[in-house]
């Protein structure tokens, strides 16, 4: 017989228990401000994942009960059941004290730490469960089930609170104060509802997709238990568990695969902002190009229209400019990265850009995206004596072009080896500067092309370049980190948490990276899930704005870690902040600096203020063209549905266009004066 007949509810009660203990360690700080909806959402996930812990922790004591059971040939079903527990939960701790689990320790080391607390940490929960049952069935009898919830519950409450109060208790010791780092409270009814209604929405999604899996555990055990003859005496569920997570688990990378082939093309629109090619010579799809404007991305025609001129460089600049060079390597311009590297080279040569001083190889992320601001104060600081390329390897969100960064490193060594070997050609003192420039995800790959170390950059002719935000998964950032000197002998590279520190940087460094403390770009990682990240080592050893107080625990670091990655990329048009994955603010000076641009301070203050500025506009002007656009398809869908031809009330083609640019003067003062005729 199993080792006790009531295992469902047993898991049920510890699940409970293990869910409202798990959450406590959601509300430690991080490494930004949360919102109330984050931290719904992220308690809710937590809980969820408590109550699978409990429900394998229970399953994983009653499968040792009954084989116990079976080898003594006797034995009473509560009492083996709670010893097993209370084995089961001291092992673990004990397992996971043994164990290393910090960053210098191997990956599955740290794992088996990990899985030893968890489940040791939900053995010694399900002891206190089981003994609990135990009491009230003394009790109440058979109807306790309702109670043995309640009680499972309280017992949960009293560990999170008890969890809580030592989390307090350790920040006080460290000197720490709860700031707005904290968990931010809703604003309000609205969102106090809108926060309960995120965390509803995730608890009840996850609590569904763990229902489908207890379901199809439930099913094989059955299935496993009469192939094997065993209906009367069923196998351990664990056995029904392994086959689900076999089953569901390669779901995820599947429907992942799907969204991004239907993300691939999904953004790749003409913008009502920006629906025309551009007029000028020295930009891809203007007159001089090679390439069509229709080839280049969303993000691609942005960067091409949005080039500053001659004219509104010298406005800010107080000095006689030039227009700058701006070319883009569409990603669907040519079907192959070397086809589109040799693309980019042609397109170079088409604009002029040898003529240039300065010639800036721009990484995007992975849709295709290079901060405009950085474009422009290079075009600012160098008087439009400049030219930027951008070698597009995806078009679609950098979280789905991950698996695509090893083409974006080959594209982008492609098109510096070419440059630099045009450049190598041209005549001894006019020879332009080969820099290069990536941020986020492009930042990894502009890295990249020196995983083998930094002399790479030298061999690809390289004079400087600028990372900002570098990723964790740059390839050269972890071993550079790690071993700096074997990655980096000539010392070349450096790395700063602000932009004015790096005229502090020794003299040999050219290739400068910005990353901030609680940038969580930087410092997320994929193991994370079982291994306590390089921050979260001793107190005394974190970086700045990396609180000391909080403790690394296995899956829950993670999820907190996840909400800080969405977090760190949230900005404000106009609003440079020195807040996370934002590095806008420090751009003018890490440009200047690394690449050795002069300007006087009244120019810079000048470059900062007008870079804010163009910001707010141009995200003013993408946003009123989007909504005059989307209101001329709902009054066109709405003529068409009466029959009535919109030239008939001014609507013409040529004043559509005039209102998706956001002009709506012409057009009411054209519809006022042709009411319907009499």
């Amino acid at each position: 017989m199993p080792a006790h007949p009531e295992w469902r509810y047993l898991a049920l009660g510890t699940g409970v228990a293990v869910a409202a203990t798990a959450t406590s360690g959601t509300f430690s700080r991080g490494l930004l401000p949360r919102s109330a909806s984050d931290q719904a959402m992220v308690t809710a996930a937590t809980a969820a994942y408590g109550m699978g812990v409990g429900t394998l922790a229970v399953s994983l004591i009653e499968a040792c009960s009954e084989l116990l059971i079976d080898a003594r040939g006797t034995g009473d079903p509560d009492t083996v059941t709670l010893l097993t527990a209370g084995v089961l939960a001291a092992g673990g701790v004990v397992t996971s004290r043994l164990l290393p689990n910090d960053h210098s320790a191997p990956v599955p080391v740290a794992a088996a730490s990990s899985a030893a607390f968890v489940l040791g940490g939900g053995s010694a929960i399900a002891a206190l469960v089981l003994a609990a049952d135990q009491g009230l069935r003394r009790v109440l009898g058979p109807g306790r089930h309702l109670a043995g919830i309640g009680a499972a519950a309280t017992l949960g409450g009293g560990l999170a609170s008890l969890r809580l109060a030592g989390d307090a208790r350790r920040a006080a010791e460290l000197g720490e104060a709860l700031d707005e780092r904290a968990v931010a409270r809703p604003t309000g009814l609205r969102g106090a509802l809108r926060s309960l209604g995120v965390g509803a929405a995730v608890g009840g999604g996850l609590v569904g997709l763990a229902a489908a899996e207890f379901g199809v555990a439930e099913g094989s055990t059955r299935v496993v238990s009469a192939m094997l003859g065993r209906s009367d005496r069923p196998v351990t569920p664990l056995v029904g568990h392994a086959v689900a997570a076999a089953a569901l688990l390669p779901m995820g990378p599947i429907a992942l695969d799907r969204v991004r082939r239907r993300m691939q093309h999904a953004d790749d629109i003409v913008e009502p902002a920006y629906p025309e090619p551009p007029t000028s010579p020295s930009v891809t799809a203007g007159p001089s190009s090679l390439i069509a404007f229709d080839d280049i991305g969303k993000e691609g025609r942005r960067f091409v229209l949005m080039a500053l001129s001659a004219e509104q460089i010298s406005e800010v600049m107080g000095q006689p400019a030039i227009d700058p060079i701006r070319a883009v390597a569409g990603f669907d311009a040519a079907a192959t990265a070397q086809a589109r590297a040799r693309l980019a080279l042609d397109e170079l040569e088409a604009l002029g850009a040898y003529d240039r001083s300065v010639i800036v190889v721009a990484a995007p992320t992975g849709v295709g995206y290079v901060n405009y601001s950085f474009a422009e104060a290079l075009e600012y600081l160098t008087l439009g004596d400049c030219a930027i390329v951008v070698p597009q390897y995806a078009l679609v969100p950098s979280a789905l072009a991950l698996n695509q960064t090893r083409a974006g490193v080959a594209l982008q060594e492609q098109v510096l080896a070419g440059i630099r070997d045009r450049i190598a050609a041209l005549p001894e003192g006019h020879r332009p500067r080969l820099l290069q420039f990536g941020e986020s995800l492009g930042a990894q790959v502009a890295m990249d092309v020196a995983a083998a170390g930094t002399h790479r950059f030298d061999e690809l002719g390289l004079a400087a370049g600028l990372y900002l935000g570098t990723p964790f998964r740059t390839d050269l950032w972890q071993w550079w980190f790690e071993d700096p000197a074997a990655a980096d002998p000539a010392g070349i590279l450096g790395s700063v948490t602000r932009a004015d520190a790096i005229p502090d940087l020794p003299a040999g460094v050219r290739h400068v990276q910005v990353i901030h403390d609680d940038d969580p770009i930087n410092k997320f990682s994929y193991d994370g899930v079982v291994r306590a990240p390089w921050w979260m080592g001793p107190p005394a050893t974190r970086p700045p704005l990396v609180p000391r107080e909080t403790q690394f625990r296995p899956v829950v670091t993670f999820m907190l870690t996840l909400v800080d990655l969405k977090n760190g990329m949230d900005s404000k048009p106009g609003q440079f902040v020195r807040v996370g994955h934002d590095y806008r603010i420090e751009l003018v000076d890490a440009i200047r600096h690394t690449f050795g641009l002069a300007a006087t301070d009244e120019q810079v203050a000048r470059v900062e203020q007008v870079l804010r500025d163009r910001e707010r506009e141009w995200a003013a002007r993408r946003m009123v063209a989007t909504r005059f656009a989307s209101a001329r398809n709902s009054v066109l869908g709405q003529l068409q549905k009466w029959g009535v031809d919109p030239t008939a009330v001014g609507l013409d083609d040529a004043t559509a266009a005039t209102l998706a640019r956001g002009d709506l003067s012409g057009f009411l003062s054209k519809l006022g004066s042709s009411g319907p005729s009499a």
